[in-house]
């Protein structure tokens, strides 16, 4: 049966029925008070719905209001059923006009057609409450006040819902003064109902009335310890102006509340770790676990405060107590344990931790720290090849092809680093990051054509790649004699970073070159303060030794041989000057 035929059907031939079954879903009341489903009342049920016989205009206009729903027409067929509400005295179609108006958006002519609701059937206390709504959205704030003491003596027992809602609307109101004024004269009715406590406060705050604000959370901290509801709204509310302001504001409240929840805790734990207070944030949670001292959530926030404040055996303990009592992100505490016995000098204990990753963002970076400890223990070609389903994923394969080649680099095997590279560039021949990679092995290969082709490269695909830029003007100022335009690739990079010791390196290399050892002395100086590299320090200490300087030069290069003894490019730089 199609819409029209089901509305037709509907429609008794003594009676006026508007709330027939019809595919349209006018939107619903999301700031109703009540909880009851308005469903359609029967004529036998309520005395009030008239019986009257169905004229022909009735029909054609029910049928019109509900065939403009049908074409987004919604105000339109509110104010049709309205003026058919008005003229046939039916509860039913000033409800039907009133969900039409709501879902236009309307509210203006949605009070309208539920004053007459709330007129034709007295008793509908769904009307009642929605029009309470809708005049306060308007407003109209006098008006709504006769309603809202007739629900309040009426339904008793919804008091506390009825003030909860209150306060979401009345803090939006142009004068808040006026929905302060209210709120206080109904609230003052029940002093002891958290409710309406929470009710003045809220709309005392919005009109700037903090006496009022305080003694409402000093009555609600006697009368209602235990709702937080109040402090978690304040705290929101606090914390878009000011953390500090939410963390007094908590602070002080907790210490009136000596069983104060979980929840408020966890709050004030990360309000402080988010303002980097990290061993603030730690205390507090020690404090909280005297309370809850098996709560998960809890113990794996204070392992990471641990963690982050460098006690990492506390941190640990911590940590593995949260996974013990369910927590539920195991994968996530699993690597993280791992990391901390990493940074413990436990290879053994982490790579246990790292293998019980099995799903999740860290499923991959676990694998990859695995590779990395198997490569470290002397299995690293075990390692490339557990890697190497991982790089099936073309989303995965860069980072993991990266690793691959750096492991058969680090153990000696660059003809497989530079395989594992090209075969990766195969599949995706645009990735910066291979290419770049590539370059500066081929540049410790010696194929220094290679590396100037895949770094140009780069930079077409990334022309303000600052590492590309500086790997570039290095390798040309350092393999070959295109000094000048060396120069204005590192100066490029160095405008990007003016700090960055790498490029600091180059740009001081470049002017030793170009015969300019005074501006070169001042690059390397600088390179060398950041960064004591053993290469710097070959340059730094060339350049020294040019200048007539060779006994700082030495006391540099004796530095770097006792960090670094075998660094390629100062055991060159070495033999090739024989200081």
């Amino acid at each position: 049966m199609n819409a029209l035929l089901r509305f037709a059907a509907a429609l008794a031939p003594f009676a006026l029925v508007a709330c027939a079954s019809v595919p349209v879903a006018p939107a619903p009341v999301a700031d109703t008070v009540a909880a009851e489903d308005a469903q359609p009342l029967r004529p036998e049920d309520n005395p009030r719905i008239p019986k009257q016989a169905l004229s022909q205009e009735w029909f054609y206009g029910l049928l019109a209001g509900e065939i403009a729903v049908q074409r987004g027409g919604a105000a339109v067929s509110a104010e049709t059923y309205l003026q058919l509400a008005q003229e046939s005295r039916d509860p039913r179609v000033a409800q039907r006009a009133s969900e039409f108006a709501m879902f236009a958006g309307n509210v203006t002519l949605a009070s309208k057609a539920l004053s007459l609701w709330v007129e034709l059937d007295p008793q509908a206390e769904s009307a009642r409450e929605q029009l309470v709504i809708a005049l306060l959205r308007s407003g109209k704030l006098a008006e709504s006040r006769p309603l809202l003491e007739n629900m309040l003596s009426r339904q008793p027992a919804r008091a506390g819902a009825i003030f909860v809602q209150l306060a979401r609307l009345l803090a939006r109101q142009p004068d808040r003064a006026a929905a302060a004024a209210l709120v206080s004269e109904l609230a003052e009715r029940y002093p002891a109902l958290p409710e309406a406590r929470f009710a003045h406060l809220a709309v005392a705050a919005e009109a700037g009335d903090q006496t009022a604000v305080a003694q409402e959370f000093e009555r609600l901290a006697k009368i209602a310890p235990a709702w937080d509801l109040p402090l978690l709204w304040q705290v929101d509310r606090l914390r878009r102006e000011s953390s500090d302001s939410a963390i007094r504001f908590l602070q002080a409240q907790m210490q009136l509340r000596p069983a104060a929840s979980l929840e408020l805790h966890l709050t004030l734990i990360r309000l402080l770790a988010g303002e980097k207070r990290y061993a603030d944030a730690q205390r507090q949670a020690e404090k909280a676990l005297q309370h809850y001292p098996k709560q998960p959530d809890l113990l794996s926030m204070a392992g990471l405060l641990a963690y982050q404040n460098g006690n990492l055996p506390l941190a640990q303990r911590q940590l593995e107590a949260s996974l013990q009592a369910g927590y539920s992100d195991l994968d996530t505490l699993r690597y993280t344990l791992g990391q901390l016995a990493d940074e413990q000098k436990q290879p053994a204990q982490a790579r246990q931790w790292y293998l019980q990753v099995v799903q999740g963002e860290s499923y991959l970076p676990a694998r990859m720290r695995l590779a990395q400890i198997d490569a470290g223990a002397g299995q690293w070609q075990q390692a490339i090849n557990d890697l190497q389903p991982l790089a099936a994923d073309a989303s995965q394969q860069v980072r993991i092809v990266s690793l691959q080649a750096d492991i058969a680099q680090n153990a000696g095997d660059r003809e497989q680093a530079m395989a594992l590279l090209d075969q990766a560039l195969q599949q995706q021949p645009r990735s910066s990051d291979l290419l770049y990679h590539r370059a500066l092995l081929a540049e410790q290969m010696g194929r220094f054509a290679q590396t100037e082709q895949d770094l140009r490269q780069v930079l077409q695909l990334v022309p303000d790649n600052m590492h590309a830029l500086n790997a570039l003007g290095y390798t040309l100022s350092n393999h070959g004699t295109r000094y000048h335009e060396a120069l204005g690739y590192i100066e490029k990079a160095h405008q990007a970073a003016p700090d960055d010791p790498m490029i600091l390196d180059s740009l001081g290399w470049v002017n030793y070159k170009l015969g300019r050892l005074e501006q070169a002395l001042k690059y390397l100086q600088a390179s060398y303060a950041a960064l004591p590299d053993a290469e710097v320090a070959a340059h730094l200490g060339e350049v020294l030794w040019k200048a007539g300087r060779q006994d700082e030069a030495r006391k540099i290069w004796a530095a770097a041989r006792a960090r670094d003894p075998g660094h390629p490019v100062l055991q060159e730089t070495l033999q090739r000057l024989q200081p």
